[in-house]
């Protein structure tokens, strides 16, 4: 079973081809969250498999890498504002795909997330941007494992840990997207 596919990718990158992006109007950017979320469904399906056994752990970091491979080709658009938009999402999308193989091999972290996030902007201010993401997706890695991310989480104002966070906070928000329509169908 193919989990995420180029043509997947590819329906999104044209999806953002044919949007009209305007950073006055947030509605706009929906489409870039919108791919996100669907990367993280895409994960999540891995991870569940993996419970399943219906993939080994090794089977589920092949298919993990090859989604990475995917976002990581090569895309260019006409649009210097899609461009750098994509370009951010991107990062966070790696984050997703980061922390989904911490979930697989069972690599989470015992920090709470604000301790994570200290962890990650010290870093990152030490030029250590590797050490950075990899604190990050940890923290994704926790939110794969059913931890909810804090409402008074410190993220920064700027910088990439803030880009990375994206990818979190889009896990996140799968994750309660779940739970909310488990709790309505145990209530039907």
């Amino acid at each position: 079973m193919n989990y995420y596919s180029e043509t997947r990718f590819n329906n999104w990158v044209n999806k953002i081809r044919e949007a009209n992006i305007d950073l006055d109007n947030a509605e706009s950017l929906a489409v870039f969250d919108q791919m996100m979320e669907d990367l993280v469904v895409a994960c999540l399906n891995v991870i569940r498999a993996v419970k399943e056994r219906e993939l080994t752990k090794k089977e589920a970091i092949q298919e993990l890498n090859a989604m990475e491979q995917i976002l990581m080709s090569d895309v260019s658009f006409d649009d210097t504002l899609k461009s750098d938009f994509f370009d951010f999402v991107r990062e966070g999308l790696r984050v997703v795909v980061n922390a989904a193989k911490y979930c697989v091999e069972g690599k989470i972290s015992k920090k709470n997330f604000n301790t994570l996030i200290k962890e990650a902007v010290e870093k990152e201010k030490k030029g250590d941007f590797e050490g950075a993401f990899d604190t990050i997706a940890r923290m994704g890695a926790k939110v794969f494992k059913g931890e909810k991310l804090p409402e008074d989480i410190d993220v920064p104002e700027e910088g990439m840990v803030l880009n990375w966070i994206d990818g979190v906070d889009a896990i996140n928000t799968v994750m309660l997207l779940i739970e909310i329509d488990a709790s309505t169908e145990s209530d039907e």
